[in-house]
């Protein structure tokens, strides 16, 4: 009876470990998913500057809620819900045609504010 508990316990404790590298893996390819198309593929500034169809928009939009969902590698979580929650609001804006999106969304798009407080070390 006493293997069996500490090799349910052993058992346990694998999982929770596997579980916590397979979310942060998730959560980092996330965040670098967003990245690669939002950031640097130019999806932003191509919404901020008013040339972006409806389709390219709304990918901007999930993309940066999928954004602030995730976890930073690094930082504090209030602040990373301050600055995604800005991408998420201001896109939403440029989505919806509001006046002044554009500047609104380029200014929240501010990488280095951003990778200075939560950028991991790679």
């Amino acid at each position: 009876m006493r293997k069996w508990s500490i090799t349910a316990g052993v058992l346990g404790l694998i999982l929770a470990t596997v579980t916590g590298i397979s979310l942060a893996d998730k959560n980092e390819d996330t965040i670098k998913k967003v990245m690669k198309i939002a950031m640097k593929g130019g999806l932003t500034k191509k919404v901020s500057a008013g040339k972006a169809d409806e389709k390219q928009k709304l990918e901007l939009v999930a993309l940066f809620k999928e954004l602030a969902a995730a976890t930073p590698p690094k930082g504090e979580l209030a602040d990373w819900k301050t600055k995604t929650g800005a991408l998420v609001t201001a896109s939403e804006a440029a989505a919806e045609g509001k006046a002044g999106a554009g500047p609104q969304l380029k200014s929240a798009a501010n990488c280095k504010a951003c990778h200075d407080a939560h950028k991991g070390e790679k």
